[in-house]
């Protein structure tokens, strides 16, 4: 006796250990919040206030080749495309999910051969009319929120699609300034180049009249010979650069064949000045942590959905059911219902389970945020450092450049009263043409690090 009293109190706890462990996925929580700091390590908290993200900054550049350009790829371009067509699907999805919301009507017929047998006939078999047709008319009520929650669900997915749109917008119109101004930098610095050939071709006609004559050795002659081949290959190097560059061009604005390479200068492009945001500023407006944040919220909203949906629901319904001997003939027999139906789910392991997985997916939603959120703060304070560190080292080039054309003149004033030779005003010519290609390197250095500022604060 007291071992089966053992056993029933067992069983009970059991079971009253399962109906909690129910309960407990029947409880709302409140949505994943992240906080942030708000400036207290936020370097760079200028003011700044914008509602909406200008999708126009490429235009600071003063450059009419480049805006046409970034048009065109913005409606060709192919990665854009798939971005568009997902938008689209998120917003079927929206109709989608509100559809639940409307009544269903249905209405159909069936060939069926067979017998029946009640009691009203003592069980005697009477075959059955062939034709049976029916119509029915259903509508779930949304008593708790189910539909409400998963229309808000696919709402916030299809939120988050237009941000990754806009995300893509602003990485390939970066993409189109960064090959237009590598190709501007590769235009001057060939023109540089060519003309530090044609010095040091001068050089090494010069020195192999003095190799004849005795004056320098054979072995300063062929080290400027080398430095010469040298110079010729960064030439051949630089059509290589420019025709990659020209081909990752015509990739981004959605074209088969490369367009035309731009022509101009790296110098006549404008150097914008520097932007500012805060920090929570670029929170609102950075596409990539909107989708997160959206993403979050569907998320969110998905996990409510399916947690209501273990609570009861009621649906209003009709139907008629008859049956005919042919198709177009009467009903010798019809059924008519109306009324509501309530569902309760009592004990189902599969929506439990759903619950489980719409949560964990809810925190994984939020965690991948957070980690969005601070690698964007990193990546703003690391542009910022870079540009600004990037004007200061293209201050110091142009003062290494005025220095070197001043040496370069010093140099000609001095040749032309015969007391320096010619390899000497020579080299101080190719010196100075060194010297500008620095300076280009990193003027083409400090225009990157703008456009990565720029993609870092999402627009400006």
């Amino acid at each position: 006796m007291p071992n089966a009293q053992h056993s029933r109190l067992a069983l009970a706890t059991a079971l009253l250990a399962v109906v909690l462990n129910s309960c407990a996925e029947y409880t709302p929580r409140k949505q994943p919040h992240q906080v942030f700091q708000r400036g207290e390590n936020w370097t760079h908290a200028p003011s700044w206030a914008a509602a909406s993200i200008r999708q126009d900054w490429w235009t600071t550049y003063r450059d009419a080749r480049l805006n046409a350009r970034i048009a065109t790829a913005l409606s060709n371009n192919p990665d854009l495309r798939i971005l568009a067509t997902r938008l689209e699907r998120a917003r079927a999805q929206i109709r989608q999910a509100a559809a639940a919301s409307w009544p269903v009507i249905n209405a159909g017929t069936a060939l069926v051969y067979g017998t029946e047998q009640t009691r009203m006939t003592m069980f005697t078999p009477t075959d059955l009319e062939p034709w049976a047709s029916s119509a029915e008319i259903s509508w779930e009520l949304d008593l708790f929120g189910k539909i409400r929650a998963a229309t808000r669900s696919a709402q916030e997915a299809g939120g988050a699609a237009f941000w990754d749109l806009h995300a893509g917008r602003l990485l390939i119109a970066a993409q189109v300034a960064e090959a237009h101004f590598r190709l501007l930098r590769l235009n001057e610095e060939k023109a540089l180049i060519a003309d530090s050939v044609a010095a040091n071709r001068h050089i090494v006609e010069t020195m192999r009249d003095r190799e004849s004559a005795g004056l320098v050795s054979t072995t300063e002659l062929r080290r400027q010979e080398a430095e010469h081949q040298r110079l010729e290959r960064a030439l051949l190097d630089l059509d290589r650069l420019r025709g990659l560059a020209n081909l990752q061009l015509a990739t981004l604005l959605g074209r088969a064949t490369p367009p035309t390479p731009p022509a101009g200068t790296l110098h006549a492009v404008r150097t914008p000045p520097l932007p500012a945001r805060t920090t929570s500023a670029v929170l609102r407006m950075r596409p990539d942590l909107l989708a997160a944040e959206a993403r979050v919220r569907s998320a969110f909203q998905l996990e409510e959905s399916t947690r209501l949906n273990l609570l009861p629901s009621l649906s209003l319904g009709a139907g008629a059911r008859g049956e005919s001997s042919a198709l177009a003939s009467g009903f010798r027999e019809w059924m008519a219902s109306v009324g509501p139906r309530l569902d309760v789910p009592i004990y189902d392991q599969r929506r439990l389970a759903a619950v489980r997985v719409r949560r964990a997916e809810t925190d994984l939603a939020a965690a991948t945020y957070r980690k969005t959120a601070l690698g964007a703060f990193e990546e703003v304070e690391s542009a910022y450092l870079n540009f600004v560190n990037r004007l200061r080292q293209h201050a110091a080039a142009r003062r290494e450049v005025t220095a070197l054309d001043e040496a370069r003149r010093n140099t000609l004033a001095t040749f032309q009263a015969g007391l320096v030779s010619q390899i000497e005003l020579l080299e101080s010519e190719r010196r100075f043409l060194e010297g500008r290609r620095q300076e280009l390197a990193v003027r083409h250095t400090l225009l990157r690090s703008h456009l990565a500022l720029i993609k870092a604060l999402g627009g400006s």
